[in-house]
């Protein structure tokens, strides 16, 4: 008996009528009559007598139902699940990230993600580059997020926000113009940080042959972002950090600075789930607000 048969048996062994089963599901009785006669002519037996317009189960029918039944229950279960993971996905997602980016992109992504997604659970770690294409390539994560990535044979990067560097100061070091060039900056103390876009930085730097009056250098954006609060001297770092490190009147544009912009890291040949495609989906078109 194959699955369409076994819907029809049970629809009009519950019911009790033709008429009855063909509304419960949903269908035209002239179907459900030949999918019945089809499945005793299969049988070599009758599942049902007609009595004055009523069909009654053999004592085959009964023995069959007993199974039946829960093969029919299984199968709605089943079909129940299928529908949630079409329309409720659910499911885990391992994040990585760049440290700097787990101060406020991050926690935007997944609080709006969840919003739409319930049944959605993260996990979010930090790491290096270096680190998260292992881990991807481990499978301990299911996606990356980090600045300025580059392909390789079993990833993909692809580029979901556009940035660039700005200037990141304090009251203590104010500036009256909306756009900063790198001469407004000359003799200024300078807090360097040594990250994933120093490298794209100084070579700006050189590029333009500035030279900056460095005080300090640390590989901690937090430890910079409180210097420069401290009234050490300021800081040039890429737009979505300043933004989530300090307050907007702080931060000025910098006039032909780099792009340093952020990808999605996801490794090629693996299979994803349902709410990993859509997390996918939803990452590329989030419009983020710097």
């Amino acid at each position: 008996m194959k699955t369409r048969q076994l819907e029809v048996f049970h629809a009009i062994y519950t019911k009790g009528t033709i008429t009855e089963a063909a509304t419960f599901l949903n269908v035209s009785q002239p179907s459900i009559s030949k999918v019945l006669a089809h499945t005793e002519s299969q049988l070599g037996f009758l599942l049902f007598s007609r009595i004055k317009g009523r069909l009654f189960p053999t004592p085959e029918a009964d023995a069959i139902f007993l199974k039946a039944d829960k093969i029919n229950t299984d199968l709605n279960h089943l079909k129940e699940l299928t529908e949630n993971m079409s329309s409720k996905p659910s499911g885990l997602i391992r994040l990585g990230c760049a440290p700097t980016l787990g101060l406020d992109l991050i926690p935007t992504l997944v609080s709006d993600f969840s919003s739409i997604n319930p049944g959605a659970r993260f996990e979010t770690h930090a790491y290096h580059f270096d680190e998260m294409i292992d881990h991807l390539r481990d499978g301990s994560i299911d996606f990356g997020i980090a600045f300025e990535a580059k392909d390789y044979e079993d990833v993909e990067c692809i580029r979901i926000l556009e940035g660039n560097f700005v200037v990141l100061g304090s009251k203590d070091y104010l500036f009256s113009k909306n756009i900063l060039t790198l001469k407004d900056l000359k003799n200024i103390p300078f807090v360097g940080i040594e990250g994933p876009l120093s490298e794209k930085l100084y070579s700006y730097f050189s590029q333009k042959k500035f030279t900056p009056n460095f005080i300090t250098k640390t590989d901690s954006y937090l430890m910079a972002a409180s210097c420069v609060k401290k009234g050490l001297g300021i800081s040039v770092l890429d737009q979505i950090s300043a933004s989530s490190l300090n307050s907007s009147e702080f931060i000025w544009r910098l006039k032909d600075a780099p792009s340093c912009d952020v990808y999605l890291v996801v490794p090629k040949k693996i299979s994803k789930s349902h709410i990993q495609e859509n997390f996918i989906s939803f990452t590329l078109s989030h419009n983020y607000k710097l």
